[in-house]
């Protein structure tokens, strides 16, 4: 699926500009997950990575990107399901679809449980918006993913951990507002 994928969208080059992209990230207030193991000099004391139990707590934020700008950032408040996504990608495409991938976006989405869900289908449909067909386990793939890395990297810089989910908010607010789109037009 993912030479298929390859395959068929390789001639796209500026067709690619047309593509919303969009995707869930979790953070937490002990810092991203998967960052369990560092390098350290044996000869020193080890650092204590988290202070909390089981990293304290944390946020799930939504957003989309595209060749001319962003969406707003979302945090999910709760657990994601169809009627909550649904409710996110109708606000954000109303507001910011056809300004930052253009009048005849494709809408790009990864294939969870509650993005391919009859209710979202069937939004899709009424709205005559186009979904880029997307290869199963594939984010790497996803040139979100990269802005994921750079704001993970700029919330958590230095290793920083918040206090309180409101102090993590407002962080992971602040960084993406600071992004830069020539950044988000290099990785397209």
């Amino acid at each position: 699926m993912r030479l298929q994928f390859a395959e068929q969208h390789a001639h796209w080059k500026k067709k690619w500009r047309k593509v919303l992209f969009t995707d869930e990230k979790k953070f937490n207030l002990d810092g991203p997950d998967g960052w369990n193991y560092y390098y350290h000099d044996l000869r020193k004391e080890t650092i204590c990575l988290s202070r909390r139990q089981l990293g304290g707590g944390g946020v799930m934020v939504w957003a989309g990107i595209g060749y001319h700008g962003r969406t707003n950032i979302n945090f999910i408040s709760g657990k994601m399901n169809s009627d909550i996504y649904l409710k996110f990608i109708s606000e954000q495409i109303t507001t910011h679809a056809a300004r930052i991938s253009g009048e005849k976006f494709i809408f790009q989405q990864d294939n969870a449980a509650v993005h391919t869900a009859k209710i979202v289908k069937s939004f899709f449909n009424t709205n005559n918006i186009p979904i880029l067909k997307w290869p199963a386990r594939s984010p790497d793939i996803n040139i979100i993913e990269n802005c994921w890395g750079d704001l993970s990297r700029a919330v958590y810089v230095k290793g920083r951990q918040f206090n309180s989910i409101n102090e993590l908010k407002e962080c992971i607010k602040q960084e993406w507002e600071k992004m830069e789109q020539k950044r988000i037009k290099k990785l397209f």
